[in-house]
């Protein structure tokens, strides 16, 4: 056993001085976010409908050129502001209107809006957290703006519990995880990812066991078919308690079974 992974009230020990992780999604998992998006598309599509256009056709507008944006470009805080921006030229475009100064202003405003509001943390995420940390590495692992994702770590109070926070502006989580996995040292067997999208979260189901908690409906695109043939576990959930119970302390006991299998397999160490 590593004493790298056995610090003063925290036990990670995974079989062959490897380390257990829990890496975590923020977004739509841990904390709020899609609502805080909508209320903004809400708000585009009242204020186009103010200056003539139609509410409906506007908001399908923003949605289709914010979805070929994140595609091309990732996740970065100026996107989706540029998108609403972008709608607003569309729609003027289509009716052969110019674009208004103030109405550009309006549109940046709103496209700002959802980020670095105070978050909200969904129930018992940060209690399901904090107990795990004392058994688990706890890694956050999130698309988006790092300045943006960091404040809303601390704004949430989470910032105790994550030991590492990996930021990234693209769709490439899988490609994240695996390295933190060897950077770090990390049994896949024994750790797992927890996400609320079966697209981006799923997709570490190919290098470590994956709880499925989905709280929140991201993207349309989300509903993606998982990794077939994976050697790792597969753990749905409700909610955070269910995820504890039913995934976490399943890997904890796991672990304990592996560790003391080690340990009888080794023998007993002899003293001089």
């Amino acid at each position: 056993m590593s004493a790298k992974c056995l610090i003063p009230g925290r036990n990670m020990c995974a079989p062959n001085g490897k380390n257990a992780a829990l890496i975590v999604d923020l977004d739509g998992t841990t904390m709020e976010c899609q609502p805080d998006f909508d209320k903004a598309i809400a708000r585009f599509g009242y204020l186009m409908a103010l200056i003539g256009f139609v509410k409906k056709h506007a908001i399908a507008t923003l949605r289709e050129i914010d979805l070929r944006n994140a595609k091309a470009e990732g996740f970065e805080r100026d996107r989706f502001p540029r998108s609403i921006v972008q709608a607003y030229s569309t729609l003027c475009k289509e009716k052969g209107m110019r674009r208004r100064k103030e109405i550009i202003e309006l549109c940046q405003d709103i496209g700002s809006s959802p980020f670095f509001r105070e978050p909200k943390l969904f129930p018992n995420a940060a209690a399901v957290l904090g107990r795990a940390h004392h058994n688990f590495l706890i890694i956050a692992v999130t698309i988006g703006n790092r300045e943006a994702q960091k404040h809303k770590i601390r704004q949430g109070g989470l910032d105790p519990v994550f030991d590492r926070i990996i930021v990234t502006p693209t769709d490439n989580k899988v490609d994240r995880v695996r390295e933190a996995m060897e950077d770090l040292n990390i049994d896949p067997k024994f750790s797992a990812f927890i996400g609320n999208s079966r697209r981006s979260d799923g997709a570490c189901l190919a290098v470590t066991n994956f709880i499925f908690l989905p709280l929140e409906k991201g993207w349309a695109f989300d509903d993606a078919p998982l990794p077939q043939g994976s050697p790792y576990q597969l753990f749905n959930a409700t909610d955070w308690r269910d995820a504890e119970e039913g995934g976490i302390e399943r890997l904890i006991r796991q672990r304990e079974t592996a560790l003391a299998d080690e340990s009888k397999a080794n023998g007993p160490t002899t003293q001089s």
